[in-house]
């Protein structure tokens, strides 16, 4: 039984060996018939355009030495006949004499490649150099052509000589019989091209119509044969594709397809046991992946939250404690080049610095409480106080910020001494803000005035106006959003956050202020607005 299954075995594979190897061999050899073919109609292609392009160029030189003839009768007459002229008549002549002895060589390669007898490239050797030797000979003649009467027979004879004869040889015979044999080659060489074309049409024909013939008889055994088994796989993929892995081969007949179905049958016993594993893994995976998930998710949030403090807090801090920073620079500098014999002025200045140090000692407590409750008021510390204790430090530091740019800073002269109820030190610190941005953004040599007015609605109105860049109505709404700046702002000081205006305008609002800016006159400038309640209306909203 063993040796009958082997020896089916070998017969079907045998059968299938020999059928394609029915295929290939007869394939091979029409092949190799079809290039030898194209090769000999791809040679006489060649032939022929070589062949065509020299009658093209014979033709071409032809026209070349007739227009040298004109040149000459011109010549002869006395007319304008530029040697330039000439002499670009004779390069082109040479030109299509060397073209076609290019070509000439071309098609003896060709013909000694495939051993053919080379008579007709002599004949176009001899004809070459006939022609180069016109050529010389029209470029010695031409040279210095004496003058004379056209009509006149001698003159007429000779140009006519010197142009259709070569040492007694008729140049019209010669390239008459040039053209006759290029011609006759051309189309010798296109009936050849087309024989090898209808070789290889008819080659091809053949070659196809075996290879269909053959290919069907082929495909119909190996469908009559593979039938059966294909039909199995395909009904045992569609179980697996669906997921149904518990389907097995077992109606086989062929040993080779019986080995394809074990291996198939032990696979899907292999993938069901790792489909039971990965059901487990991914519950198990799926819960650690939660827990994971959550954890990042509240650390995540924790960082965010963190992270937005920390950059608002930096943020605040650099820009709040800019204007203090510089002031005590300033000062210190002017404290450095008074003279030493005065210790009223040094104490005057120092005090000026100890009490800008108490303001940014204030600002920075202020951005803490800010960045951890940025929904919480600073705090204020509201008591009786004097208008003049707060402008009149502000405008000292604005006057020392002043020098230092070239600008002028005027205010009320004496200030005056109306009580409110307030925090001195926040609102000394929006004051000392809209000074500071009026001198931001004023030109050197400008002014920035301070105004004071007491008003009959219990309140305090001061304003701080500037000649400097300005601001257009579209942006008024927008210039007390937290980080936002115009773009003329960003011009004239790329180093600025946004965040003074948004600051001071908080700080207003707590202690039930108003803060407001509009355009100055005539588009120049701009008009900070504060207004602050008297002592009546703040008691009367605290109660």
């Amino acid at each position: 039984m063993r040796s009958v299954v082997a020896i089916t075995l070998r017969s079907y594979t045998a059968k299938l060996m020999l059928a394609l190897t029915g295929l290939v061999m007869p394939t091979t050899v029409l092949t190799f018939l079809g290039w030898h073919v194209l090769d000999e109609s791809q040679y006489r292609v060649e032939r022929g355009r070589i062949a065509s392009d020299i009658y093209t160029a014979l033709l071409e030189f032809d026209i070349e030495k007739s227009a040298l003839r004109k040149w000459s009768y011109r010549q002869a007459l006395g007319q304008p006949a530029d040697d330039a002229e000439r002499a670009a008549f004779l390069d082109r002549m040479r030109a299509q004499i060397d073209d076609m002895t290019f070509k000439a060589e071309l098609a003896a390669d060709l013909d000694r490649q495939r051993g053919k007898v080379l008579e007709e490239h002599d004949d176009r050797l001899i004809m070459l150099a006939f022609l180069e030797d016109v050529v010389t000979q029209l470029d010695i003649d031409t040279r210095n052509f004496p003058a004379g009467d056209l009509a006149e027979p001698p003159l007429l004879s000779r140009i006519d000589r010197r142009f259709d004869q070569l040492r007694g040889t008729s140049f019209a015979e010669a390239l008459g019989n040039a053209l006759s044999a290029e011609a006759e080659a051309l189309i010798r060489e296109r009936e050849r091209a087309d024989e090898s074309l209808a070789a290889a049409r008819s080659l091809f024909l053949s070659a196809g119509g075996f290879g269909l013939v053959a290919t069907v008889l082929v495909a119909l055994i190996l469908a009559r044969r593979l039938r059966q088994p294909f039909r199995e796989l395909e009904t045992g993929l569609r179980a697996y594709a669906a997921g149904e892995f518990s389907y097995r081969f077992t109606r086989f007949r062929d040993r080779e397809f019986i080995d394809l179905g074990s291996q198939l049958n032990a696979m899907a016993t292999e993938v069901e046991a790792a489909r039971g594993r990965a059901r487990e893994n991914r519950t198990a995976l799926e819960q650690t992946v939660a827990a994971r998930t959550a954890e990042l998710r509240r650390t995540l949030d924790e960082l965010s939250a963190s992270e937005g403090a920390r950059q608002k807090l930096l943020a605040d801090i650099g820009h709040e404690l800019r204007t203090p920073v510089t002031a005590v620079l300033g000062e210190a500098q002017v404290a450095l080049r008074m003279k030493q014999d005065d210790p009223a002025l040094f104490r005057a200045a120092f005090s000026r610095i100890v009490d800008v140090s108490r303001q940014m000692s204030r600002l920075i407590e202020d951005l803490l409480v800010l960045v951890r409750d940025p929904q919480r008021l600073s705090g204020i510390d509201a008591r009786h106080t004097n208008i003049a204790e707060v402008v009149t430090p502000a405008m000292d530091v604005a006057c020392s910020l002043a020098r230092q740019r070239d600008i002028s800073v005027q205010g009320p002269d004496p200030l005056p001494c109306w009580d409110l109820w307030a925090d001195p030190d926040r609102l000394r610190q929006v004051v000392t803000c809209l000074l500071d941005n009026a001198l931001r953004y004023s030109h050197p040599g400008g002014t920035v005035r301070l105004t004071m007015e007491r008003r009959p609605q219990n309140t305090i109105l001061i304003e701080v106006a500037d000649q400097g860049i300005g601001i257009a109505d579209s942006d008024v709404p927008r210039v007390f959003d937290r980080g936002w700046r115009a773009d003329a702002a960003r011009v004239h000081r790329p180093d600025g956050l946004g965040l003074g205006l948004a600051i001071a305008r908080q700080l207003t609002e707590a202690q039930h202020g108003k803060l407001t800016l509009r355009p100055g006159d005539q588009g120049i400038g701009v008009v900070a607005t504060l207004e602050i309640p008297t002592e009546q209306v703040v008691q009367s909203r605290n109660d």
